[in-house]
């Protein structure tokens, strides 16, 4: 039997759900692996600036070689996460990360107009399967990125609030992102 309108309604709430959980999850990601690598940015340029400019003002003196060698370990450091970040590919996934939650983000946006105020039915059917072929190709990129199950009970959260509907297991309405104890929307 041919599904009917409310059942595509249905169907696109659902798929803006999981689409602004995603988004959510890669929003997160991107701005951890952001804060991360201008850490490393900053640290790989002040290190040697404020060596220079401590010399500049202050020349060799008898606290100098503390300085150098303070300033060697911090630099020793800041080399090994520069060469961790580069076999991990902050910067790669970083820029992934960033243009994933956007796309998942726009999908949400256009199951929920969908959803919202849809079209007659036969518009609705092709507007949907259309949506749903980009939503499965993003998710199916999105799953070679190894999302955690932490994760995924973290964008359920989210997801849930920003919709306002009730988690399937323990039957609440989150109000805010603290972790609860549910294994659906929580413990993350």
């Amino acid at each position: 039997m041919a599904a009917g309108i409310d059942d595509y309604r249905r169907r696109c709430w659902d798929a803006a759900l999981h689409a602004y959980g995603t988004s959510h999850i890669f929003q997160k990601r991107a701005a951890r692996l952001k804060s991360r690598t201008d850490m490393l940015t900053w640290v790989g340029l002040a290190v040697p600036l404020l060596i220079g400019a401590l010399v500049g003002t202050f020349g060799q003196n008898e606290h100098w070689s503390v300085v150098l060698t303070v300033g060697a370990v911090v630099a020793a450091v800041q080399l090994a996460m520069s060469l961790w970040s580069l076999v991990k590919r902050w910067p790669e996934e970083l820029a992934y990360s960033s243009s994933s939650a956007t796309a998942n983000e726009t999908l949400a946006s256009r199951f929920t107009a969908l959803g919202e105020d849809p079209p007659g039915h036969q518009a609705l059917r092709t507007q949907f399967e259309k949506l749903t072929v980009e939503d499965t190709a993003r998710r199916d990129r999105d799953n070679e990125k190894g999302v955690t199950e932490k994760e995924r009970r973290m964008g359920m959260r989210a997801a849930l609030r920003k919709y306002q509907r009730q988690c399937a297991a323990c039957h609440q309405v989150p109000i805010t992102m603290e972790p609860s104890d549910c294994a659906v929307c929580g413990q993350f």
